[in-house]
């Protein structure tokens, strides 16, 4: 059977990192003359891009593919191919045409045409040299990396995506330097760790290196990391937050607090660095905006070392908090441990958490009333053409809030300076003052 030049739909699941790899998979398709439809009905193929990462994310993979896989060819990558063996998905998955993994994603297009393997198609990890169709049209996710060489006892990750391997300085310029000149001004760096990136690589390339480099592009407006493990945070990389490309914005996913918690976890740091770190930025850098992660219901998480994380938040204060409830995952340390906790009991103490942090956001929020601040509206809300939508520089997509503007007009999507009049949740409202 074959697809020459017929149409193709794409579905993404999980996290950017998916996205990314499905924008590069568009381009080179289109490259190669097949046609890409937004309607499923209408494509001959459908390719979905999976997440595996805590049983949840995996069932919503296995029930998209059984759904389109009724009256479609699927076929299927990302991270529930490299989390289960083909053999193991063929046989519970009959209904998917073919399997590919993360790292060869692009063999998709030989077996599209003709069913071979080519070796021009062989990747580890995409490059600049990549054709790629943008999803969206006033940002990207650029990785600098996969995989990583940290094992925390909770995370599937380095099972599903091996060890770290790095993309040059080089090349990710070059993608960036394409993308700005398309149109594209705000990039999002990702990666698994990016505090991490280029220690696989024998040129001394660092984090600090490939910002320094890319803020010194011509054009770009933001630069925005995800992803920094807490003892990669350092004031040489925090330093850069004076340049006014760098957003103003630190992800430091933190999961707990207590030594304890921490040692199983195998987080490799403790709750004094812990301590260190938050409280050097919130007084030597006031105008950076903190985002952090937390997993409630660890194995043998007592009340009280519940209580002290809850406590932690409610001193530091953090701008945007994500909070897992513990997933139990196979081929984790973690899953062997012992005094795992029922179900209610972890859904109870992640409720207490962002219920502590609403009243954060309310916090914070009341006291951005009035002021003016820079942000990047895309065009009208997805909700409704009566509001416009943004984002300021300490709102990420999809996992932070956003700003939406009830007064005022733009010629196009781009950079404006927003009077924040209102606020509803963990959203901004605000009125267009100027164009920046």
């Amino acid at each position: 059977m074959m697809f020459s030049y017929k149409k193709f739909a794409i579905v993404v699941l999980g996290c950017p990192k998916n996205e990314v790899d499905a924008e590069v998979l568009t381009g080179e398709l289109i490259k190669n003359k097949f046609l890409i439809t937004d309607n499923v009905e209408d494509a001959d193929v459908v390719i979905i891009f999976t997440c595996a990462f805590i049983k949840e994310a995996a069932q919503e993979s296995i029930n998209t593919i059984l759904e389109y896989a009724q009256n479609k060819n699927v076929i299927v990558s990302g991270c529930l191919t490299n989390r289960f063996d083909r053999k193991t998905l063929k046989k519970l998955l009959p209904e998917v045409t073919e399997f590919f993994d993360t790292y060869n994603y692009l063999q998709i297009i030989p077996y599209l045409k003709s069913y071979i393997f080519e070796e021009k198609y062989k990747n580890f990890i995409y490059s600049s040299n990549n054709k790629r169709t943008l999803f969206n049209k006033n940002f990207a996710y650029v990785k600098i990396s996969e995989g990583c060489n940290n094992r925390c006892s909770f995370c599937t990750i380095p099972a599903i995506k091996g060890n770290l391997f790095s993309r040059t300085i080089n090349d990710i310029e070059n993608e960036i330097k394409k993308l700005v000149d398309n149109g594209i001004y705000e990039i999002i760096l990702i990666s698994q760790n990016s505090g991490d990136y280029g220690k696989d690589l024998k040129d001394g390339s660092n984090l600090i290196k490939l910002v320094e480099k890319l803020l010194n592009i011509n054009d770009l407006k933001w630069l925005r990391l995800l992803y920094l493990y807490p003892d990669n945070v350092t004031n040489e990389l925090l330093n850069l937050s004076y340049h006014e490309k760098f957003c103003n914005y630190i992800d430091i996913p933190i999961q707990h607090i207590d030594n304890e918690i921490l040692k199983s976890m195998n987080r490799k740091i403790s709750e004094k660095k812990l301590r260190e770190k938050i409280y050097n930025i919130k007084t030597n850098f006031p105008h950076i905006f903190l985002r952090t992660s937390l997993i409630v219901g660890f194995p043998g998480e007592t009340e009280n070392q519940f209580l002290k994380l809850l406590n932690f938040i409610k001193e530091y204060e953090f701008y945007n908090l994500g909070c897992f409830v513990y997933s139990r995952e196979e081929n984790t340390k973690a899953y062997s441990m012992e005094k795992h906790l029922k179900e209610n009991i972890k859904r109870n103490r992640y409720k207490k958490i962002m219920e502590k942090q609403k009243k954060i956001v309310k916090k914070i929020n009341t006291a951005l009333l009035g002021k003016e601040l820079k942000v990047n509206v895309s065009g009208f809300s997805e909700e409704t053409e009566l509001l416009l939508q943004g984002r300021t520089e300490f709102q990420s997509p999809d996992i932070d809030g956003i700003t939406l503007i009830n007064k005022g007009n733009i010629n196009s999507p781009g950079f404006y300076k927003v009077k924040v009049t209102d606020f509803a949740d963990y959203d901004l409202i605000g009125e267009i003052v100027d164009r920046v």
